[in-house]
């Protein structure tokens, strides 16, 4: 029996990592900044939570 770790993504997961890696590394940081995680699954999460505008971040 295959394990999670195992299997092959699915379409939505292939679509969501494809769009991760075309993101660049601000972009990455932004959207990770906006769900408050370091997981990029929670970044898309939040995303699709709806109709959520990136604000331009100030980082001292």
């Amino acid at each position: 029996m295959k394990n999670e770790h195992d299997r092959e993504p699915t379409p939505d997961e292939t679509a969501g990592i494809v769009r991760w890696n075309s993101l660049t590394d601000a972009d990455r940081a932004a959207w990770l900044a906006l769900a408050g995680s370091a997981v990029p699954a929670d970044a898309l999460a939040y995303k699709r939570l709806g109709n959520v505008e990136r604000q331009p971040r100030t980082i001292n």
